[in-house]
C-alpha cells in the first residue's frame, strides 16, 4: 500500500513524534509497502496532498496528533486514516473529559478535582497530583507531598492550561495495549531509583519494563485487560491504543489512555506486541490492514 504519513508537529511532543515515524517508516517498508513522510508543522493535511497515496497513518503524539482535531479533518475530507473516532480521541486525550469518562462508566480512577490556584490544592490535600488536561509524556505533572512542593507548582499555574489535581496512589505501575480489539500482555514499570514514570524515566532506558507484569495475580491481570479494553471500545479508538493503571490494594485505578501510543524501538507498545509473538514490522502491518 501507499501510505504517508503525518507527524513531526509543534508541541513539546515533537521529538518522540518523529523518532516514532522513522522507526514506522522502516517497520512498513520492510513489510513492502511504500512510505512518504510529512511533517504536519509544514500546514495541515489536503485531499490535493494525499491524492496518491491509499491511506493517511497519523504518528503524531501530543494534542496535535491524540486530540481528535486531526481524526476530525481527516473524516470530514474522506481521506482513510489509522484511528478511530475523533469524539473518541477527544475525550481519552484530554484529562479532564478522560476523568468524567471514567466516573460515567463506573471506571475507578484516583479521586481529582479541577484548580486554579495554590489555594485550590490546599484544600484538596496531600498527597496528591498535578496535571494538566492537555499534557503528555508526563512532562506536565507535578508530585506533590506536601505545602513544601508549592513552589513546583508555579510554571503550571501561570499557564493558561486547564488543571487539576488528583490524589496520588503509590502502587504498582502497569500498562496495557490494545490492538485489533484484543488485550496484549500487561507490562509492569519501574523506573530507577525508586523515581517515578516521568519524560526522562521513559526515554532514557533505564525503567525496568517487564511483560506480563509479575507483581500482579493472573486474576489481576484478567482484570486490567478487561477494563483496557472496555475503554478502548467504548471511545471507538481504532486499531490499537494503551491504558496506564496504578495498581494498590488489588485494585486497579486507571490513569490515562494513550490515544497514539510510541512507536520506538523503546516504546511499551511495540514491546508488549513482541512479547505476543508480534515483530514490529507485523505489527504495523496489522494496523494498516485492520484500518480497512
Amino acid at each position: 500500500m501507499r501510505i504517508y504519513i503525518v507527524t513531526g508537529g509543534t508541541t513539546s511532543e515533537r521529538r518522540i513524534s518523529l523518532m516514532s515515524a522513522e522507526e514506522v517508516r522502516k517497520g512498513l517498508e520492510k513489510s513492502g509497502h511504500r512510505v512518504k513522510l510529512y511533517d504536519l508543522k509544514s500546514g495541515k493535511i489536503t485531499k490535493n496532498l494525499v491524492k496518491n497515496f491509499d491511506v493517511v497513518f497519523p504518528v503524531v503524539h501530543g494534542e496535535e496528533g491524540e486530540g481528535g482535531e486531526l481524526q476530525k479533518s481527516l473524516s470530514v475530507l474522506g481521506i482513510p486514516f489509522v484511528g478511530g473516532s475523533w469524539k473518541g480521541f477527544k475525550k481519552g486525550w484530554y484529562k479532564i473529559p478522560f476523568k468524567k469518562f471514567c466516573k460515567e462508566n463506573n471506571i475507578l480512577t484516583p479521586l481529582w478535582s479541577k484548580i486554579s490556584n495554590q489555594k485550590d490544592i490546599i484544600k484538596f490535600g496531600f498527597p496528591s497530583v498535578l496535571k494538566s488536561s492537555t499534557g503528555g509524556s508526563s512532562k506536565e505533572v507535578v508530585i506533590l507531598n506536601s505545602k513544601k512542593d508549592l513552589k513546583k507548582t508555579k510554571r503550571l499555574l501561570k499557564s493558561d492550561l486547564p488543571l487539576f489535581v488528583e490524589r496520588y496512589i503509590p502502587g504498582t505501575e502497569v500498562t496495557v495495549a490494545i490492538l485489533n480489539n484484543e488485550a496484549l500482555p500487561v507490562i509492569e514499570i519501574i523506573p530507577p531509583n525508586g523515581g517515578w514514570f516521568d519524560y526522562k524515566n521513559k526515554y532514557s532506558g533505564e525503567t525496568k519494563e517487564i511483560i506480563n507484569a509479575p507483581s500482579l495475580s493472573q486474576k489481576l491481570k484478567k482484570l486490567v485487560q478487561k477494563i483496557a479494553l472496555q475503554i478502548h471500545q467504548k471511545l471507538d479508538l481504532g486499531p490499537y491504543s494503551r491504558i496506564d493503571f496504578i495498581i494498590s490494594g488489588n485494585m486497579p485505578y486507571v490513569l490515562e489512555i494513550n490515544t497514539i501510543p510510541g512507536l520506538t524501538s523503546k516504546s511499551l507498545f511495540p514491546k508488549s506486541a513482541q512479547s505476543a509473538g508480534i515483530t514490529f514490522p507485523k505489527l504495523l502491518d496489522n494496523i494498516i490492514r485492520l484500518t480497512f
